[in-house]
């Protein structure tokens, strides 16, 4: 979903990087990922600007006329953040009300590689991705006795790379989320949407037994993990004193730079903690001709040190 300002800036990234990854296998193997994209438009200007992408991308233009947050960029809890919490659920569960799987990703995202393979291949019914640079095992639910062997709390989510199955049990739990939201935002006008997608999820999915799991933060990366990205060997996970700890991952070089051997794994990169959207956009520009030029990006924002 987006408004103006994001179909100007990070939304052309977000689908020139889809339209370079293809569908690795199935029916659709070798169609880009653009062409599987529905992005939701929230006025009649951004609708716009989202159908004129077609000339180059395949993906899918909707009008959302129930939704007049604003034009800019998203300050937290303001107005437009919070509308857009409510919103993305909604999307979410009209997917799966109509039998499709999900994968929602905000659109501050660079996809490099197909992720289709990894959110199908662990036998996951829904994934959340991680907020911090943190060890985690990927291939097991919080609900099972692998994991509650750790005896560690649930890692800090975000929710701007989703994955859901379309089955009867994952579609409560997502109109659990939203009802929740609901019954909150009336006595707590600063409901948010990630805050309570891990309060009712863990509860949901308990009780319906579905495989609930985090995803690798070394394949799905965030710019709020420090340095050139989350990076932590193997055995880690799989060490009880390890996991739940903190990793510190790889730094940049003199110039601010992170090279190839970096960023070459990784399936995709969420852009939080990048400042305006302007200023994700040229984040995101050096990590895509980083990667696809295999050089040196500038692709973290500069932290002030104290």
């Amino acid at each position: 979903m987006a408004n103006e300002e994001a179909l100007e800036h990070t939304v052309p990234l977000f689908l020139e990087s889809l339209r370079r990854v293809p569908v690795t296998d199935g029916e659709h193997g070798g169609r880009s990922l653009d062409q599987h994209l529905v992005l939701v438009a929230w006025s009649e200007a951004a609708l716009t600007a989202c159908q004129a992408l077609n000339s180059r991308y395949g993906h899918k233009c909707v009008r959302d006329a129930e939704h007049t947050a604003a034009t800019g960029s998203f300050g937290f809890h303001d107005a437009g953040f919070n509308s857009l919490g409510f919103a993305k659920i909604k999307y979410i569960l009209n997917g799966l009300s109509t039998g499709h799987d999900v994968v929602f990703l905000d659109t501050d995202i660079i996809v490099l590689q197909d992720p289709l393979p990894y959110f199908l291949g662990r036998g996951a019914d829904m994934w959340g991705s991680m907020e911090k640079c943190m060890v985690y095992p990927d291939n097991t639910s919080f609900h099972s006795a692998e994991f509650k062997a750790f005896q560690k709390k649930l890692p800090p989510l975000n929710i701007g790379v989703l994955y859901f199955k379309a089955t009867a049990g994952v579609t409560r739990c997502v109109y659990s989320w939203l009802m929740e939201m609901y019954s909150e935002v009336l006595h707590r006008p600063r409901v948010w949407d990630q805050d309570l997608y891990g309060k009712v999820m863990v509860k949901c999915t308990a009780v319906h037994e579905l495989r609930w799991q985090v995803l690798d933060p070394r394949l799905f990366q965030s710019a709020c993990f420090p340095g050139c990205g989350c990076s932590f060997p193997d055995a880690e996970v799989a060490d009880p004193e390890r996991v739940g700890k903190f990793a510190k991952g790889h730094r940049p070089d003199k110039k601010g730079r992170c090279s190839p051997e970096h960023f070459s794994n990784w399936l995709m990169r969420h852009f939080p903690c990048s400042g305006l959207t302007h200023q994700k956009a040229k984040l995101m520009t050096g990590l895509m001709e980083g990667f696809f030029n295999s050089t040196s990006a500038i692709i973290t924002r500069e932290r002030r040190r104290g």
